[in-house]
């Protein structure tokens, strides 16, 4: 039994007593016992109706392509915004997990919307050329948008945007999206990007290997990251950034299992870092790493009670 197929034994096991609902909700048009029937009960109780109104507020859509909250309980989106939703408005805690991926954060500082944490952020300008010049980006769909966003500020006074990307029970096929016609255009818009001289990734091996999943994304939004601080006085005036993937300690599959030919990896962080020409900018956390200044934090007891019950 893989990772996902012991997540959705779970999420069944609980689903009940848990989320007081019975399941067979709808996903892309079949009903599924693992989708709840009222979707809106897959957000945290305490940021549920903050959430939906944040995403309609600012026009992100919702996985799978929806104006509402998947009810499919191994919804990775989902799950990153009950994990940390509530960091939007919680500038202590903002701050504490910042200190925790870096003890020299001193203050975390508002987003384009005057929160502490966004979400499917994308940038103010189509850097990568994924929509047509004029036309506005749509987060969460058809463009490269970040799960979550974090901006902090060192001791040193430099601005460093944090790049958030979320994963739960996904598992990539071995897939090359730079073939076919597809392939061709997402090809002309990266490509040059990739081997700029003055790029973030250093590449080893041949070109192709970087449109494997789960590399495409993460080379996309390494291309975004270096673009949005390039660009600074257009986004977040930020100085640099980190990026990190947060992956549960048991999805081994996703952890370990490196299907980009050239790049045998012991594992997707030792084979990006080894593009990287500063590896330390990538790295792989687990949520309770993530959260860990306030998981024995008795104001978050009942966030951290939630989160350990469904997902840990």
């Amino acid at each position: 039994m893989n990772y996902r197929e012991s997540e959705r034994e779970k999420a069944l096991r609980i689903r009940d007593d848990f989320f007081k609902d019975p399941g067979n909700g709808e996903h892309l048009k079949v009903k599924y016992p693992f989708v709840l029937e009222k979707a809106e009960k897959n957000l945290w109780i305490k940021i549920r109706k903050e959430a939906i109104k944040y995403f309609a507020v600012h026009k992100i859509v919702w996985w799978p392509g929806s104006s509402e909250p998947s009810g499919h309980l191994l919804s990775s989106q989902v799950s990153c915004v009950n994990h940390l939703f509530f960091l939007r408005n919680d500038k202590d805690a903002a701050l504490k997990v910042l200190q925790n991926l870096n003890p020299d954060f001193v203050e975390v500082c508002p987003d384009f919307e005057n929160g502490y944490i966004g979400f499917e952020v994308v940038s103010k300008h189509s850097y990568l050329g994924e929509v047509a010049e004029g036309k506005e980006q749509t987060r969460g769909s058809n463009c490269t948008s970040v799960d979550a966003i974090m901006t902090g500020k060192l001791k040193n006074g430099k601005k460093i945007q944090i790049l958030i990307e979320w994963k739960y029970t996904e598992l990539y096929p071995k897939s090359d999206k730079s073939e076919g016609s597809s392939g061709t255009t997402r090809k002309n818009r990266y490509d040059a990007l990739i081997d700029d001289k003055d790029s973030p990734i250093k590449r080893t091996v041949s070109i192709d290997n970087l449109y494997y999943e789960p590399f495409y994304q993460i080379m996309r939004q390494t291309l975004l990251a270096w673009q949005m601080t390039k660009n600074k006085t257009n986004e977040l005036n930020a100085d640099d950034w980190l990026h990190f993937d947060v992956i549960p300690e048991n999805n081994l599959n996703l952890r370990y299992q490196v299907p980009a030919p050239g790049m045998i990896q012991s594992g997707i962080e030792e084979a990006w870092k080894s593009q990287l020409k500063e590896p330390e900018k990538y790295n792989v956390i687990t949520p309770q790493r993530l959260l860990k200044p306030l998981i024995f934090d008795s104001n978050y007891r009942s966030l951290i009670n939630y989160l350990n019950t469904r997902y840990w």
